[in-house]
């Protein structure tokens, strides 16, 4: 069967979503723009009304979900409640696979392989890169890893988020590389904020600044596009919560321990994160480490231009 045919086939399929958070809702809503029927189920009422109201079908708990639909896609915030919707979804009478977009570390994807494989449930790990502006315009970036088989039938449905990017067929393979990639991106805005508030308080103007490292060596993604964007604008708006920043460098660090691997730059990033939450709360964005930083250096990293 080609993926042409595979495309027809699914997109008279429903799928099942869960977890209707910042990323969610959008991942959902662009499943819905591309021709699925979606059944859905969130803790949260005003998530579900709002599903509700772009389209989807809203279920009354996780086991309605997987009786409803044979795919069934996780978002989700932490490896326990995913751990926690699989105890309940394995039950359902039409769920045959499981696609986790959730970042859960490599030992909690291998556990909830083996709890939905003895219920005879494929399960495809998609965590996934790019944000709440990514996840709302379609243009995430997916890590997956799953048994070369299903990949022609997972497909159309993964490239409605995004592109999709193969980490190999193992458990545990694309949450490896989502938690280092998510490390270096955290590593990135806490040095780049360092530094350029060092550049700043000696004088340094932050736009000039930022123009002579895009030109250079510590070009990155935090000062081409979360600096000038969101800290130079006042906004501090990313759209990546800091917590959750910190609990993919804890995981990280985590993972890499039960492998016998130092990795004392990435304990350094997860304070920094820690502090971050500590001076502005559970709400903070990730850009307000750059906040944290001018605090500490008594500046503003803003265009005075604008």
């Amino acid at each position: 069967m080609t993926i042409r045919h595979m495309e027809i086939n699914l997109n008279s399929q429903k799928i099942g979503f869960i977890g209707l958070g910042r990323m969610g809702l959008p991942m959902m809503t662009n499943l819905l723009r591309s021709g699925w029927q979606v059944h859905v189920f969130d803790t949260s009422a005003d998530a579900c009304s709002a599903a509700q109201a772009l389209g989807a079908i809203v279920e009354q708990s996780v086991q309605a979900v997987a009786d409803s639909a044979e795919t069934v896609m996780l978002s989700l915030p932490t490896p326990a409640i995913v751990e926690s919707v699989l105890s309940q979804l394995v039950n359902g009478k039409q769920v045959s696979r499981v696609i986790d977009l959730s970042t859960i570390g490599i030992r909690a994807a291998r556990r909830a392989q083996e709890i939905v494989s003895k219920h005879d449930i494929h399960w495809i790990e998609a965590p996934v890169s790019g944000g709440v502006t990514g996840a709302s315009a379609g243009t995430l970036t997916l890590m997956v890893s799953c048994p070369a088989v299903l990949r022609e039938a997972i497909e159309p449905v993964l490239r409605a988020l995004g592109t999709v990017m193969y980490a190999g067929e193992a458990p545990g393979l694309a949450q490896a590389a989502k938690l280092a990639n998510n490390m270096l991106s955290a590593a990135a805005l806490v040095a780049s904020s360092e530094a350029i508030s060092m550049a700043v308080k000696a004088g340094v103007e932050p736009t000039a600044l930022l123009g002579i490292i895009n030109s250079s060596s510590g070009r990155n993604t935090a000062t081409t596009h979360k600096i000038p964007n969101e800290v130079l604008s006042r906004r501090f708006q990313v759209g990546f919560a800091n917590k959750l920043s910190h609990k993919d460098v804890t995981l990280c660090i985590e993972e890499a321990a039960s492998m016998g691997i130092p990795m004392p730059v990435s304990v350094a990033i997860r304070e920094m994160l820690a502090i971050t939450t500590a001076t502005f709360g559970d709400n903070a964005d990730i850009s307000d480490v750059a906040r944290v930083l001018e605090q500490w250096s008594g500046i503003t990293i803003e265009d005075k231009a604008a």
